[in-house]
């Protein structure tokens, strides 16, 4: 595994330990995890919480207009701004994943 914050968050799910994963400048597509932390397009929207690069968001477009869900696209990437930088700056600079483990399901109320 070469990515390093997947392998991260691989091992703190496997670990049962929680967990904190700062993402630093890696930014990545939530549609289809292309890379794109140093691509200069521009591009992409922020539909609920996930983030549609320009690799996706024409595709990903067609499918949320089919199901009458444009409202959900909180927002777009402005022209002449990398996705990437976008993202980083819509998130800040202390963006990270949190991994809290919660009860098991062998747990049982009494």
């Amino acid at each position: 595994m070469s990515d390093p914050i997947r392998e991260a968050y691989v091992n703190a799910l496997s670990s049962g330990e929680d967990a904190v994963i700062p993402l630093g400048s890696s930014v990545l597509c939530d549609a289809c995890d292309t890379d794109l932390t140093d691509d200069p397009r521009s591009g992409g929207y922020l539909f609920g919480s996930y983030a549609y690069g320009p690799c996706c968001a024409e595709k990903r477009l067609v499918t949320i207009r089919g199901y009458g869900e444009e409202w959900n696209i909180r927002a777009r990437c402005p022209e002449g701004i990398s996705f990437a930088d976008w993202v980083r700056d819509l998130r800040g600079p202390e963006a990270a994943i949190t991994i809290t483990h919660g009860i098991g399901p062998g747990w049982r109320q009494s």
